[in-house]
Formats: structure tokens, sequence, C-alpha cells
């Protein structure tokens, strides 16, 4: 499987254009590496994880073209996650000359009423919508996809995080998210990922306990590495790698990878590239 990252940062990115603090600045200054757009991922080069505001320019920033998408997950309504102006300029007349396939849109029900505000039909969008709920099952031609439910906002109630096998590999895109409920770990147990994409959005606040009722610390993301170890869905092959990060509690990229390198993971940044 190969994953490409289009975006790291939380809601706000980094730097935030209305904030000067130091992280801020130093993105500014450093640029590089600690420059992050808001999160999407592409798989294989026809699967979508997240649809974010940025993706268009994050496509061009990265040399990628979406002609070859045909699924799209999208793990829930919030604005930095989900944008529907990414479907609606698919096929609207926008491409020159080949049509993009026919998108297989999978989302929660929150996600699919915000696709309704924008008020276009879904054949004129090239859209096929499968709506799901968290321990849904999706099969596609290439893969298969169940939907994992997050601790995330639970007013709304049917954020999901996904896991997704390609037949080769498998991989938990466990964002966004913070500790799982006991519910879920039955539905990870002896699974033996591949691959764990990890948000990490309070980074090192650990003091932000508020924040880690929806969104892991660097410590909520230690708990779940470990409770994944203990019943097999991770392995000592499993490689781990934290995304979704934000300028208020993660320092800079070169910071971030030597404290996620002390649990043993990968810090992400926007371009990164992983095949496994």
């Amino acid at each position: 499987m190969k994953i490409t990252f289009l975006g790291t940062a939380a809601a706000d990115q980094i730097p935030s254009p209305y904030c000067n603090c130091p992280r801020c600045d130093y993105a500014r200054k450093h640029r590089g590496k600690d420059m992050r757009k808001r999160c999407s991922y592409l798989l294989n080069d026809n699967l979508l994880v997240d649809m974010s505001p940025d993706l268009l320019a994050a496509c061009s920033m990265h040399g990628v073209h979406l002609m070859d998408v045909k699924h799209a997950l999208v793990t829930h309504s919030h604005a930095d996650h989900f944008d529907a102006t990414n479907l609606v300029v698919r096929k609207l007349g926008f491409p020159e000359h080949e049509k993009p396939p026919q998108l297989d849109f999978i989302a929660p029900p929150s996600v699919m009423t915000l696709l309704n505000a924008r008020g276009v039909r879904d054949t004129a969008m090239g859209v096929r919508r499968i709506p799901v709920l968290p321990y849904d099952q999706v099969e596609l031609p290439t893969y298969q996809i169940k939907a994992i439910k997050a601790t995330h906002y639970p007013t709304v109630g049917d954020a999901v995080n996904y896991m997704i096998d390609d037949g080769t590999s498998k991989v938990l895109i466990a964002s966004d998210t913070a500790v799982y409920k006991e519910e879920v770990w039955p539905h990870l147990e002896g699974m033996e990922l591949d691959q764990l994409v990890i948000e990490c959005t309070v980074g090192t606040n650990i003091g932000f306990k508020d924040g880690q009722t929806r969104h892991l610390s660097i410590d909520g993301v230690q708990t779940m590495v470990e409770k994944m170890r203990e019943i097999g869905a991770i392995t000592d092959k499993t490689a781990i790698c934290g995304t979704h990060f934000t300028h208020k509690h993660c320092p800079s990229h070169e910071e971030l990878s030597k404290v996620l390198a002390d649990i043993g993971a990968e810090c992400a940044y926007d371009g990164l590239i992983l095949e496994f």
C-alpha cells in the first residue's frame, strides 16, 4: 500500500494566519516540514481519506492528481475534514478532457447532510453515496473497509475512523479521536495492522485534559499503542506514524519527531509518502 499525506495539520493549520505565537512564527521562518495544511490522505492513488479545504492546493503543491480516485472516505462532519467543494468541482464542466470516474462516497450521516446542503445532484458530481455508521463494513472491488467508532464530539455521535485492507496490507487511520472506548477494542483484536496512522493533536500539552476528551496527546497516543499491542491489533512489525498537529500544542517538526520517536513512531509531514 502507498499513502501520500496531503496535509498533517488540525483545523487551524500551521502556521495559522490568525496567530503570531512562537510556533507559527517559527514555521513562517523555517518553512519546509513545519508548514502544514489540513489533513487528507491519498491511498494507492485511487482512494481518499478526508477531503479538507486544502485538498486542491495540496494536490498542486505535491504534484498529485485525483483523476484515478474511485473511492472517498470521510471521517466526520468538521469543516477541516470535509469541504463539499472538492466533490462539486469534479465533474461540473471543469475537466477539459477525460472525466474522472464515478466516486464511491463513504461517510457518516452528518457528512451526507452537509453534502445535501450544497444542492447539487449526485449524478452531476458523479457520486454514489454509501452511508456508514460505526462498525459498518463496506466491500469495494479492491478494498475492504471497516468504520471504527471514534471518541470525538459525542454530541454529533457518528464520527468514525477507518480500517482499510487492500488485500496485501492493512492500515488504521485513527483520526480524529481521543482514546477509544472499551467497546471498540474487540473490533481491533488480532488485526495485526501493517500501518497505524494516528492523530496527536494535543501534542506535548499533556496537562490539557479537556482537549484529551476528543483528541490525543503524546501520552494518549502511547496509551492507544500499548492497548493495541496488548490485543494484537499491532505487532512489532507495525509501522506507526503521527499526524493531525496543531500549533497550540505541538512543537516544531524536528522536536516533535524526537518526541514521537521515543514511543516508536514517525512524525508525518505534508508530502510524505509511505509504502508498505
